[in-house]
């Protein structure tokens, strides 16, 4: 076959037709990219421009129309205002506070001619029963109304809608003030307790013409709704209610929008809100009245608000159209510039598959990255590598190159039928071949499609000839026409190329296969080995300190236990001397040269002292021993409740010959509850973190080295924690070593005169054994700052189970 060297260059620069050519060499990149970025930047500056602008106009535009409702609300209001005060006027006149309706009524009568809003006008006694203009004496009892309640109780009170029961059912607001005694005597306070009710009836229909009148435009409604949500007044008269024929309140409404809207007014609140009610936008703007429990609304379409933003919307538009020509001059840039392209990166693609092939590269890299650079540069759909069988007539796919959105086609394919019922031969026409699936691919996460279709002339395939007997397709798909000679000869040099790298990665890959498979049989016996010794090691010396202190403890408690008795003995003895001194203080001269020789005085007052101190140093190995044997024994299988302060203060007798004199060790215990752990394995952590503290104190030249234990209980979002912290006054941390003091292979047994071997086994017996925290801190807080650069503070918190 033709090697790559032949093909001419200049044939590169039409393989692909305008629409298919991409990037560009460095200037045009940089060219491009400035020019895309500056596009960008007007892009965003000009939406943000726009939406400020439209913002501020709307938002004007609000205000204005919640302020034309304000004006009618305030309307409304004074109205309302003035109709109470008339009742509430009426009620305090002398022939009113009689309480005598021949007296009142005719003038009530006048008065109702004279106000003409009301319908007509009644005196209610205490009992409930009333006189009015309408029919004289009404045989009714209204005491269970609520205006008459609220004016019984002494306020002016304008009632929700209501059933008329003396006007044949008619809708009314009735008005109703209290009606004092005319009794001169005011320190009676029986005299400012009602002794009536004045009442004035207002049509709905009147407050329905007083609404009407709030207008913004043609196409704007009003509406007002009680305390309830229930529509007092609206363009709907179904949803209208009162108090004795109720409604749905429209806080239950099956329109959302319209059920927000309510609520803002039930809350009493002040606003205007852009929503969607009977699938129409329109701007609602809400305001409660002052002088009755209601809420007030103004509907308006959003075409009246927004129509001031024609003339800001051309303008966008304006701006849309230039930017839009802008990025066409980009696109054609990148059309001027595509020939470069692909001369370029059709050579670089050569020169780093030959690169890859003297290097040695794995076969799996050299053709997965072979396809995806081809899939890149001619821009396909699919760039795959493949097997071929031809005792199945099947291929495997290994490699893919996938744009992106496209799913992966790993597996085996097998191809249906056709006239000649060879793939290969097909392959070779470029016949249209529809391969089907057999079996899944290897590679995870991929979706399994049932079938790949390759187009007639829209892909193309080029064998691979290597010196296995195995046969390797090159398939290439384009969502164009494609596979004309000059990509064939493309794709036939870079089969070549492949050959020989198929070839030679497969000899390298078996050489380095066997390799890797020689140093891991090798790293598996060394870690086997070490494993075998130190496991071996670790049980022989556990076995061994366990029975050593056991077979120590047994004579040292046989020892301090007859110390006891032989101090007890020789008190008695001494004492039978002394007595005897007393009773014989001239002894024969024989006893006299022995007591002389021996200086009996002395031995008296040394011998306690020496028994005391035998009973000390005893009592010390005792105690010795059974913190030896505590940490020597092996953990159990389960964890088991544990004191750590009673730990740690084993450990720290363990370590006493590591202290020296000046070494001042500070223990700051708060009452802890036992834990549950495993202890030989916590005992292993603090023996760690205090023989590195010791350490650290010991190298330094520091005239006072402290070391600070400290525990306390913390709170976690997770829980409840003991924290234990073990803090020293010498060399600090640096950064770098903190970063990397848990890695496992990132200490060693000194860095600068800080051991940290072990660290990463601490952390995972207490983060994953034992589901703790472990930190380090460097520099320590203020009151153990050294000279030496603050110290370090190690940290074990365990969760209190």
């Amino acid at each position: 076959m033709r090697s790559f060297a032949k093909v001419k260059w200049w044939k590169l620069t039409r393989l692909l037709p305008a629409g298919f050519k991409g990037k560009y060499n460095f200037p045009y990149k940089i060219a491009l990219l400035i020019l895309g970025a500056t596009i960008l930047a007007a892009s965003i500056i000009s939406c943000i421009s726009y939406y400020s602008v439209r913002r501020l106009i709307v938002d004007n535009l609000e205000r204005n129309a919640l302020l034309e409702v304000k004006q009618g609300g305030n309307k409304i209001d004074r109205w309302i205002g003035t109709k109470k005060a008339q009742i509430e006027l009426l009620a305090n006149t002398p022939s009113v506070r009689s309480m005598n309706w021949s007296v009142a009524g005719p003038y009530l009568k006048s008065e109702v001619n004279r106000l003409q809003d009301f319908e007509h006008l009644a005196l209610i006694d205490p009992d409930g029963f009333y006189f009015t203009t309408k029919v004289g004496r009404a045989l009714i009892n209204v005491s269970d109304r609520q205006h008459f309640k609220k004016a019984m109780a002494g306020e002016v009170y304008v009632s929700d809608p209501t059933i008329s029961r003396t006007l044949k059912q008619q809708s009314i607001v009735p008005i109703s003030a209290p009606v004092r005694s005319n009794s001169a005597n005011f320190l009676d306070k029986t005299a400012d307790k009602p002794i009536g009710v004045m009442n004035g009836i207002i049509s709905t229909d009147r407050i329905a013409e007083v609404v009407k009148k709030l207008e913004y435009e043609t196409g704007t409604y009003a509406f007002v709704l009680n305390s309830q949500g229930v529509p007092i007044v609206h363009p709907d008269a179904r949803l209208i209610g009162n108090i004795d024929k109720p409604t749905p309140s429209l806080l239950e409404s099956a329109d959302t929008n319209l059920a927000n809207v309510a609520r803002e007014m039930v809350y009493q609140k002040t606003g205007i809100l852009l929503t969607k009610i009977n699938d129409a936008r329109v701007y609602v703007a809400y305001l409660p009245l002052e002088q009755a429990e209601w809420s007030i609304a103004l509907v308006i379409p959003s075409h009246h608000i927004e129509k001031e933003l024609i003339a800001l919307n051309i303008l966008a538009a304006a701006a849309t159209i230039l930017l839009a020509a802008a990025i066409v001059a980009v696109i054609a840039a990148n059309k001027l510039f595509a020939e470069n392209f692909i001369r370029t990166r059709s050579e670089a693609l050569i020169h780093r598959l030959s690169g890859r092939i003297r290097a040695g590269l794995p076969l799996d890299r050299i053709l997965q990255t072979t396809v995806e650079e081809l899939g890149t540069l001619l821009k396909l759909d699919r760039a795959i590598f493949g097997w071929y069988d031809p005792r199945q007539d099947t291929v495997e796919f290994c490699w893919e190159y996938c744009r992106q959105g496209l799913s992966g086609r790993l597996g085996i394919f097998g191809a249906t039928g056709g006239p000649s019922g060879d793939l290969a031969a097909r392959l070779h026409r470029c016949e249209t071949v529809i391969l089907n699936k057999t079996s899944a691919s290897d590679v995870a996460g991929f979706p399994k499609p049932a079938h790949l279709e390759l187009t007639n002339s829209r892909y193309a395939t080029v064998p691979v000839l290597t010196q296995t007997n195995r046969l390797g397709y090159l398939f290439t798909i384009a969502n164009r026409q494609f596979a004309n000679p000059n990509e064939l000869e493309v794709l036939e040099a870079i089969a070549d190329s492949l050959a020989i790298a198929i070839s030679q990665s497969q000899l390298q890959g078996q050489i380095q296969e066997e390799l890797k498979l020689l140093e891991e049989v090798l790293a598996q016996l060394r870690k086997t080995e070490e494993h075998l010794v130190k496991s071996e090691k670790m049980a022989i010396l556990g076995q061994l300190a366990a029975g050593i202190s056991q077979d120590i403890n047994n004579p040292i408690n046989f020892i301090y236990g007859r110390l006891i008795h032989v101090n007890d003995y020789i008190k008695y003895l001494l004492e039978i001397i002394h007595l005897y001194r007393e009773q014989y203080p001239q002894p024969v001269p024989r006893i006299a040269r022995e007591i002389e020789t021996f200086d009996l005085d002395f031995i008296s007052q040394d011998l306690p002292e020496t028994i005391n101190a035998l009973k000390i140093g005893t009592d010390r190995i005792r105690q010795l021993v059974v913190a030896f044997r505590k940490i020597s024994l092996p953990d159990k299988a389960n964890k088991e409740r544990t004191n750590v302060h009673e730990g740690i203060d084993n450990i720290l007798l363990l370590l006493d010959h590591r202290l020296s004199p000046k070494v001042l060790v500070v223990k700051e215990y708060n009452n802890q509850p036992p834990i549950l752990c495993y202890p030989g394995q916590l005992s292993q952590v603090f023996t760690n973190i205090l023989n590195n503290a010791i350490d650290a104190v010991n190298s330094l030249d520091n005239s006072e080295p402290i070391i600070t234990i400290k525990t306390d209980i913390v709170e976690h979002f997770s829980g409840r924690f003991i924290a234990v912290s073990i803090a020293h006054n010498g060399c600090r941390i640096s950064p770098e070593i903190q970063q990397r003091i848990f890695e496992p292979f990132g200490n060693t047994k000194s860095w600068k005169n800080f051991t940290v071997l072990g660290l990463s086994a601490c952390y995972k017996i207490i983060v994953e054994l034992h589901g703790g925290i472990f930190t380090v801190q460097s520099p320590v807080p203020s009151e153990i700052e050294s000279q030496t650069g603050g110290g370090a503070e190690f940290i074990v918190e365990l969760p209190i189970v």
